[in-house]
């Protein structure tokens, strides 16, 4: 998965480009408003559920 998914700031309604590698690997990602400083990142306790989410959905991709 190497394209960027859009979510919506939760704090000024923007947009926020993220890539589920880079989020894994700890990555920041700020909303593309400049007045705005939010930023979505993965608490410590997140990682591995997402890791798991992601290597099944990757699995998933690749039968079809």
């Amino acid at each position: 998965m190497d394209k960027y998914s859009e979510i919506k700031c939760p704090n000024c309604d923007g947009v926020i480009l993220l890539e589920a590698k880079q989020l894994l690997a700890g990555v920041r990602f700020k909303c593309s408003t400049p007045t705005c400083d939010a930023a979505v990142s993965l608490s410590n306790a997140s990682y591995q559920v997402t890791d798991d989410a992601m290597k099944a959905f990757e699995t998933l991709k690749n039968k079809l």
